[in-house]
């Protein structure tokens, strides 16, 4: 007869250990005797339980590091990025569910990496190895091993080939004639500002005062960022406002997304990714729009449309600027030539080869 599934949070857990959720403390549990209390976290449960039936950290397998981030951590990030880990984490598993944490080491990276540019998913396989360096980090700050074997050994993912994708101003017209009112102020938002989807449907009236601008706090980086009140801003503003800052009778409401659904909702991610991808349907079906774009091409416009490298850095937000030149400023860089000139300490040489 076969045992009871464990429960979510018990998952993770070695062999005789349970969460109580009611009490938020962990026990032992044996046959045949009462629950032996642990402690109220994890770290302080697991050096009882090692204690108490005398296992040691190699013990646990690879599968069980693996559970505990998909419960623990991985359930934090954004909902992207946790689906992506459920789906990468099953890799992992079937390669080194097997393996015990302190085998773990950077020659195994360095075959996997390799292994999955064999099988033609150089970038899947980076995707991967970087959800398995976060998990071994994740170990040695849980006390399962020494060091994270990955961190200082100069591992080398494979080549990946930035998104290059520039999309004109004459492209964005012409979609913009087959979406709805919310979606071409939308498109006109985020060309302005450059902020991320998940960013611009978490957008509502509170971060938004006609005096100060739209304060933002990112949600990747958490850079906070205030657009001034331009007058292009104020205009896309009013539009944003008319359209869902009134209720039917016309009183203004208390809070309101930038973005909301006919039920007064924001939009999900999951949702907007599935009209985006009926409207770019639409346009490229007229034979208007001839190539296929996505909307985080929006702000990689917005940083290319900057007049320099470090005004883009500012308006996307990022911590580091070499971010915003390799992937977002798209297209050929605007560069003043040298002249010669008397004036200048720096005078230009010019050489005449002869022939």
């Amino acid at each position: 007869m076969m045992g009871r599934k464990r429960s979510d949070e018990n998952m993770h857990l070695p062999k005789g250990m349970i969460f109580n959720k009611k009490g938020n403390t962990y026990y032992y549990r044996c046959s045949g005797q009462k629950d032996i209390r642990l402690g109220k976290t994890f770290t302080e449960a697991y050096l009882s339980y090692e204690n108490l039936v005398d296992v040691k950290h190699y013990s646990l397998l690879m599968n069980d590091v693996i559970d505990r981030y998909m419960f623990e951590v991985s359930p934090l990030k954004v909902a992207s990025s946790h689906k992506e880990n459920i789906r990468n984490a099953k890799k992992l598993k079937k390669a080194f569910g097997h393996f015990k944490p302190h085998q773990v080491k950077a020659k195994h990276a360095r075959q996997y990496l390799d292994h999955r540019r064999g099988e033609n998913a150089p970038i899947g396989g980076n995707r991967e190895y970087a959800l398995w360096s976060s998990m071994m980090s994740s170990a040695f700050n849980w006390g399962i091993i020494e060091e994270n074997p990955f961190l200082k050994a100069g591992i080398k993912k494979n080549a990946e080939k930035s998104r290059d994708r520039l999309v004109s101003d004459e492209e964005v017209d012409v979609f913009l004639n087959f979406v709805p009112v919310w979606l071409k102020l939308y498109v006109q938002l985020k060309l302005a500002t450059g902020l991320r989807q998940r960013d611009m449907l978490e957008l509502n009236n509170t971060q938004w005062s006609d005096s100060e601008g739209l304060r933002v706090g990112t949600s990747k980086t958490s850079v906070r960022i205030r657009f001034e009140s331009t007058e292009h801003l104020i205009m896309i503003m009013n539009q944003i406002k008319k359209l869902n800052g009134y209720t039917s009778k016309g009183i203004t409401k208390f809070k309101w997304y930038f973005f909301e659904s006919r039920h007064h909702a924001r939009y999900t991610e999951g949702g907007f990714e599935t009209m985006w991808g009926r409207y770019m349907k639409k346009a490229l079906a007229s034979g208007e729009l001839k190539e296929r774009f996505q909307e985080r091409d929006l702000r990689a416009k917005a940083a290319t449309d900057c007049d320099s490298l470090y005004e883009a850095f500012e308006l996307l937000g990022h911590k580091n600027i070499s971010t915003t030149k390799k992937i977002y400023r798209r297209g050929f860089t605007k560069v003043t030539p040298l002249s010669p000139s008397s004036k200048s300490p720096k005078k230009q040489k010019i050489e005449k080869s002869e022939i």
